[in-house]
């Protein structure tokens, strides 16, 4: 009987490393325009209302370790791009982080790749973050998600 438990648990642990997704610079390099973004309420995935115009967001993430982010504003018949944001990325596990210095990371996020060739970007918070203001800590624990196409 502990042989079978002990192969059944073994059996479980060889499976869920088979499945773990390791995230590698060819699954991330290159252009991704915005398809969809939300955050959670609680377990319900809400979608945000994009229009066309704030679907135009876009990452560019290169090989040599640069990255761009495009943000537009307005709406459609009045898009208005913003400042690029250029920064430094790498992997860190299952996520990117975009940072500027060595000391300063301005983003971070989890990745998913996706069956249909798309990845999603997740807020990570490592740690909720404590307020006496609970709207305020609501706000800043929300996990946010980009879901990103190649383009």
């Amino acid at each position: 009987m502990m042989r079978i438990v002990f192969s059944s648990v073994l059996v479980l642990m060889c499976a869920s490393f088979g499945f773990a997704q390791k995230l590698k610079k060819e699954d991330v390099v290159g252009f991704w325009k915005l398809k969809e973004s939300g955050f959670y309420e609680g377990k319900k995935k809400e979608k945000k209302d994009f229009d066309n115009c704030l679907l135009m967001r876009n990452y560019t993430i290169r090989e040599d370790g640069f990255a761009i982010y495009n943000r537009i504003e307005g709406s459609v018949g009045n898009c208005i791009p913003t400042e690029p944001s250029l920064s430094f990325w790498k992997i860190v596990d299952n996520r990117i982080q975009f940072y500027i210095n060595k000391d300063t990371i301005i983003d971070e996020v989890e990745v998913t790749l996706n069956s249909d060739k798309t990845i999603t970007f997740t807020s990570y918070i490592p740690q909720p973050i404590k307020d006496k203001d609970p709207n305020l800590e609501k706000m800043l624990n929300t996990i946010y998600y980009d879901v990103l196409e190649a383009y």
